[in-house]
Order: structure tokens, then C-alpha cells, then sequence
């Protein structure tokens, strides 16, 4: 029994490390693109407007279509009963009585007929209609072909709204990993800084290093230790803000992959911005504008021209239901009619129609410049920003190299009593901001690339 549930208990304990294992999942940056267009609010809310967008668009093509209608109607009339009595007279001819007429006598008698009015009609009536506008100034058409430009103008609103939020989720993961490598370089300043302070101690004891070599390597040591818990503190910050921006809890057991592809960008600024100016969502999103803001005015020219619609019923009507249903011919009518309709006076409201398309076309003109000067702008900063991060990169590069050149001659100079605490120190603390200056500038040129691309309209 006790061997049976010391089994039970390790097949547990072993599928929950696996469940803990396998909900432990490392996340790759393009894992958390993913999760932040699922879950961002703002992504989300352009997406609907797409939709909206296409709603418009079926009911602009259906105003091409006859609107067909079924109707069914049943009534019933009460009305007081009375009797009415009506006089006159009438003719009898030819008569066969030759015994007191004469043959062919006509003979007028007076009559009085009495009946009853009143009480209880019924009509019963089944019907079809179907109006179409035939022709109304080409607004349909104006009207389609502006809500077809909406819906293309919200498509790459959603588009652009993506790639706010790419750029932003490449942000905070370059932070996160920038703050991964300042922690290690924390990391290590922490294990130099306690051997340069058990080096200092042990020089001392023997007479080699005054008191004051020991005070200065502790002070350093200290310092070190500080900064360590600040970089360990700023990448637990950063991996927070990366989880909240994704839609994952803060507190979560997530981890992010530290490995990443780099992407370079080796082509010109030209034909960044050819590329930028056929691509970029923000653009084309103004081009649609300006096609949907013609459109509108086009389709207020068109309430100044005449609107045509024909239409055509069939109806059944019988005071009696059983009738009605058996749809007979005798009890059917045909209406065909046609409207011309042509507008004289709408009490300005064409021309105040008219006005506010124009404005809507000078103002959507006038964004599609700004935003195309904006693009060319944005890939112009971010070029040269490539260009000057690239240079930074390799200055960095140098500085670390003749930094821990520097680093290992006066410690070797220290260990031989040719320097002093001060400038091994120094020494420590120039090499520690060479390799922090280091991954700015390395983490700095992928957030220019990555910049680039989203001027460019590049995911």
C-alpha cells in the first residue's frame, strides 16, 4: 500500500513539472508581435472600422438593386344594421294576357323594394411591389465607388495601426535585451570588483597596499553591487512592461528569447523611399481619402440632375380569404408606374451639400501631401539615423577593445606595484562604460533599421 502511493505521488509531482515545463514557453519576437496584434485594443478598433467599412459597401451596391416588397392585408367593417326601403317602377312587356291587354302593350307599374344595409364586410388582399431608381444623377454610382475608397482607406488605417504597434513591441524587446546585457555586464563589474577588493585586502596584510587601497576597492565594491541591483531591477521592469504591452499578465512565468535575427538594411536612401512612398499604410490610407472625398463631391453634383424610378405591384384581393389564396386571374391587378422626378428648390441644401464636399477634398489633399512629405521625412531621419548608428556601433566596438586592453595593462601594472588603487579603479570603471556604451549603440542600430522599415511600410 505504502510502496502504491509513494507511485501515485512521484507520477504527480512528474506531470506537474511537466505541465510547469510546457507552460513555461519561451517567447520569440515575432511570438510577441503575434500576441500584441491579437490583443491590442488599438488594432483590435481599426479592424472593426474595416468592418463597418464593408457594411457601407454592401448597402452603397444594393441601391443598385429593385427593393422588392410582400404585403398582405385583411379588413373588417362593422356598420349598423337599418332597413331601407327604395321606390320605382317597372316594365313589363311583352304581355300574354291578350284578354284584357292588347299583345305587345308596354305597362309600367310602380314597385317598392325593402332591404336590409349594414353589418359586417370583409376584403382580404396579397401583393408584391418592386421600385427601382433607374437613373438618379449617378449618386449610386458615386456613392459605390466612395464607399468601396472607405473601405480600402480603413484597410490600411488597420494596416498602419499594425505597424505602430510592431515598432513598439521591437522597442521594448530591444530594451528588454539591452537590459539582459547591462545585467551581465553588472554582472561581471560585481565578480571584478570583489577580486580587486580581496586583492587590495590580501596586499595590505602583507605591507604592499596602504589602508586606504582596501577603503576605495570596498567603496567600488559597493558601487558595483548598487548597479547591479538597479540593471536587475530596470530588466525586470522592461520584461513587465513587454508582457503588459503583448496583453500577458505583468507577474507572469514568461520568458523571452534572447537570441533574434538581426536585420540589415543595405540599399540606398532613394529607393527606401520609393519603397516607402508605394508601401507605407499611413500614404495609401490618404490616397484612398482623396479618392473617397472626390467621389462625395461627385455625388453632390448629382442631386442637381433629374431621378428616374419605375415601379411595379400585382395584388389579389377577394372579400373572402379562401378566395385570395387561389390567386385566380379575376381577382388580380397589375400597376406599373415611372417617376421622373427633377429638383427646383431644396432650400440651398444642395448647394450646402456641394460646399462641404469641396472642403472635404481640399482638406484631404492637403492631409495626402503632409502625410506623403511625412514619409519622406520619416525615411530620411531614419536613414541617416542607420548610417549614424552604424558609426556609433563600430566606435563602441573599439572602445571596448581598448578599454579591456587598458583594463588588463594596469592590472597587470597594480599586481606589480607600478599603479595605484585609483587607476586600476578607473580603469574598471572605463571598461564597464565602454561594454554599456557598447550595447546602447549595438540595440540603438536595430531600432534605427527597425524604424526604417516602419517609414517604409515594411513589417
Amino acid at each position: 500500500m505504502v510502496a502504491l502511493y509513494r507511485k501515485f505521488l512521484l507520477t504527480s509531482c512528474l506531470i506537474v513539472f511537466l505541465i510547469a515545463l510546457a507552460g513555461a514557453k519561451t517567447l520569440t519576437l515575432d511570438d510577441c508581435i503575434e500576441l500584441a496584434l491579437k490583443k491590442n485594443e488599438d488594432v483590435i478598433r481599426a479592424r472593426n472600422m474595416v468592418k463597418t467599412a464593408d457594411g457601407a459597401l454592401w448597402q452603397a451596391a444594393g441601391e443598385f438593386l429593385p427593393s422588392i416588397s410582400a404585403s398582405g392585408t385583411a379588413s373588417q367593417t362593422h356598420t349598423d344594421r337599418f332597413t331601407q326601403t327604395d321606390s320605382g317602377f317597372a316594365i313589363f312587356a311583352p304581355f300574354t294576357d291578350t284578354a284584357r291587354i292588347p299583345p305587345d302593350t308596354i305597362a309600367i307599374v310602380p314597385v317598392t323594394d325593402t332591404f336590409e344595409v349594414g353589418g359586417v364586410s370583409k376584403s382580404y388582399s396579397i401583393g408584391a411591389s418592386a421600385n427601382l431608381t433607374v437613373f438618379d444623377g449617378g449618386r449610386n454610382v458615386f456613392n459605390y465607388l466612395g464607399a468601396r475608397a472607405d473601405k480600402k482607406y480603413y484597410e490600411f488605417q488597420a494596416d498602419a495601426s499594425e505597424q505602430v504597434i510592431i515598432f513598439s513591441v521591437k522597442q521594448f524587446y530591444f530594451s528588454y535585451l539591452k537590459a539582459m546585457e547591462q545585467m551581465k555586464i553588472s554582472q561581471e563589474a560585481v565578480k571584478r570588483g570583489e577580486e580587486q577588493y580581496k586583492l587590495a585586502n590580501s596586499r595590505y596584510e602583507v605591507g604592499s597596499a596602504p589602508k586606504s587601497d582596501v577603503l576605495k576597492a570596498k567603496v567600488q565594491y559597493g558601487n558595483d553591487k548598487l548597479g547591479l541591483i538597479a540593471a536587475e531591477n530596470t530588466l525586470e521592469i522592461t520584461k513587465a512592461n513587454l508582457a503588459y504591452l503583448i496583453g500577458l499578465d505583468v507577474n507572469a512565468e514568461v520568458d523571452f528569447a534572447t537570441d533574434f535575427e538581426r536585420r540589415e538594411y543595405t540599399g540606398t536612401e532613394a529607393e527606401a523611399l520609393d519603397i516607402g512612398l508605394k508601401r507605407h499604410p499611413g500614404l495609401l490610407a490618404a490616397e484612398q481619402g482623396v479618392a473617397s472625398a472626390r467621389h462625395t463631391l461627385r455625388s453632390a453634383y448629382g442631386a442637381y440632375l433629374p431621378t428616374l424610378s419605375v415601379g411595379v405591384s400585382r395584388n389579389w384581393s377577394n372579400p373572402k380569404w379562401s378566395e385570395v389564396a387561389k390567386f385566380r386571374s379575376e381577382d388580380a391587378s397589375w400597376s406599373i408606374n415611372t417617376t421622373l422626378s427633377v429638383p427646383i428648390f431644396s432650400n440651398f441644401l444642395r448647394k450646402s451639400n456641394v460646399t462641404r464636399a469641396k472642403v472635404g477634398l481640399n482638406d484631404a489633399n492637403a492631409s495626402y501631401y503632409y502625410t506623403k512629405n511625412d514619409v519622406a521625412l520619416g525615411i530620411k531621419e531614419a536613414y541617416l539615423d542607420i548610417e549614424r548608428s552604424r558609426e556609433a556601433l563600430n566606435v563602441a566596438g573599439e572602445n571596448v577593445l581598448a578599454a579591456e586592453e587598458d583594463m588588463s595593462l594596469v592590472q597587470e601594472k597594480y599586481n606589480l606595484g607600478a599603479a595605484t588603487i585609483l587607476e586600476l579603479l578607473d580603469a574598471q570603471v572605463s571598461l564597464v562604460t565602454a561594454q554599456n556604451s557598447k550595447v546602447e549603440a549595438d540595440f540603438d542600430y536595430n531600432l534605427a533599421v527597425a524604424r526604417l522599415e516602419k517609414a517604409m511600410g515594411i513589417r
